[in-house]
Parts: structure tokens; sequence; C-alpha cells
């Protein structure tokens, strides 16, 4: 299993904890029965449902880049041009910030091919073997377009 379906299986099963233990404290009251079966006592039924779980915010200033890519989502409600903006890979901080950057001129369906470009340049490509600083200054300089086409390369060398 790669890293990204071992988090996304983590995720579901804390989630499913948190539901879970999230019912009702209160015991059920017993059914109370009659002898006549035209007259059946009425009780109002009541549902219970849980809240919904509120979304994260676009980015998690608390994540260290330098342990894990940023998640970031686009942030633009038109085509923008955040993909020709070039990534700072200088420092993992600065590799954030840039990602931000990007993020605040791409629509969410922009953004998320980049993203999904770089977590599969991560895990796949040579660049990522050497940890997230070394990998953040492999795509130093790239544009997020750049970044794109790298990764579709190296998906159509691996499906050879």
């Amino acid at each position: 299993m790669n890293k990204i379906n071992i988090l996304l299986i983590s995720s579901l099963a804390v989630s499913m904890m948190a539901l879970t233990g999230c019912g009702g404290d209160e015991p059920a009251e017993p059914a109370t029965e009659t002898t006549t079966q035209n007259t059946a006592p009425q009780r109002e039924r009541t549902i219970r449902r849980s809240e919904p779980s509120p979304e994260l915010p676009p980015s998690r200033r608390d994540e260290d880049p330098a342990k894990r890519i940023p998640k970031v989502t686009g942030q633009a409600d038109y085509e923008g041009y955040g993909l020709t903006l070039m990534v700072d890979g200088s420092s993992p901080e600065a590799f954030a910030e840039s990602l931000e950057l990007i993020a605040s001129d791409s629509n969410p369906d922009q953004y998320r091919q980049l993203d999904s470009a770089i977590r599969y340049l991560q895990v796949y490509s040579s660049d990522g073997w050497s940890g997230l600083p070394g990998f953040y200054e492999r795509l130093n300089g790239m544009t997020g377009e750049e970044i794109i086409e790298r990764a579709q390369r190296l998906r159509a060398e691996r499906a050879r």
C-alpha cells in the first residue's frame, strides 16, 4: 500500500470511531405492551442525527512541510494562472508558501492536478527517495504545469 492509501484508511477509521462514540448516552426505554391489540400505545419517534464533520481549513499551517507535503486546495472561482507560477523549493517553508500562492490563483480542479502530480512524483520518482527537503529542491524553479507534465511522462513510462 502506498502512503496515500494508508493515510486515507487511517482517517476513515478515526472518523468511524468518532462517529460511533458520538451517539446518545441515554438508554432506550423498554417497550410497553398492552393486552388489547387495537389500542397499542403510540410513542413519538426521535431521530438522532450526528452533526456533519467540519471541513478542514484550506491549509494547515501547523503541519511541518519538511515531514509532510502541505494539503492546500484551489481557492479561485475561475480558471486562473496559478499553474504558471514557479515553485520555490529552496526550503520546506518556502515550498509550502509557494503552493499556497499557486492555490490562490487556481481553481480546485487545477490545483488537484498539481497536488496529484506532486504526490505521484514523491512516491514513484527517484526524486522523492532523498526525503521531502531534497524532493522540494528537485522541484525548485519548475512551474505547476511542468510538474504535471513530468508526472504524466512518468506515468506513461511506468505503464509500458
